[in-house]
């Protein structure tokens, strides 16, 4: 498998990941009636761009591709102070 694919492959298995889990915990939330199941199902949500975005840049950097590493790293930087922002 070229390095490419395994970038690939690892993005997509992150976005899998956060969607199934996020959307176990707001299944369970509502089966459950709870709350804190229901908001943690989100939060996990809201974060798996941001985990995305950080696999991918962890990725290109690994690759040597420097140029789409520091626009990715920026990318993440912009959704860092996003949150960071919101949450102060």
């Amino acid at each position: 498998m070229t390095p490419a694919r395994r970038l690939e492959r690892s993005v997509e298995w992150v976005l899998t990941a956060g969607v199934a889990l996020s959307g176990a915990l707001l299944l369970l939330g509502l089966a459950l009636g709870r709350e804190p199941l229901l908001q943690a199902g989100v939060v996990f949500l809201m974060l798996t761009p941001g985990v995305r975005v950080l696999v991918l840049t962890v990725g290109l950097f690994w690759e040597g591709d420097r140029r789409f590493g520091f626009v990715s790293l920026c990318v993440l930087a912009i959704l860092v102070g996003g949150f960071w922002f919101a949450h102060s």
